[in-house]
């Protein structure tokens, strides 16, 4: 998912969408272990995702001065 997309949601929706993915990271992380995933690349690109959503959770509860 690009940034600008995630930018266009609420706050809301963002909370939303970290529970998913942060539940797929789990689920790659435990497939990696198992030896299901043949690559780690898709682990990597989620938890990327997740420190994006994250950061962007931050920004705009620090434009709307709630913390």
């Amino acid at each position: 998912m690009l940034a600008k997309e995630i930018r266009e949601k609420s706050v809301k929706e963002l909370i939303t969408l970290l529970d998913e993915t942060s539940i797929e990271y789990f689920k790659l992380k435990m497939q990696l272990t198992t030896g299901q995933l043949p690559t780690h690349r898709q682990v990597r690109e989620s938890r990327k995702n997740i420190a994006l959503i994250k950061t962007i959770i931050n920004e705009k509860r620090l434009a709307d001065g709630t913390e």
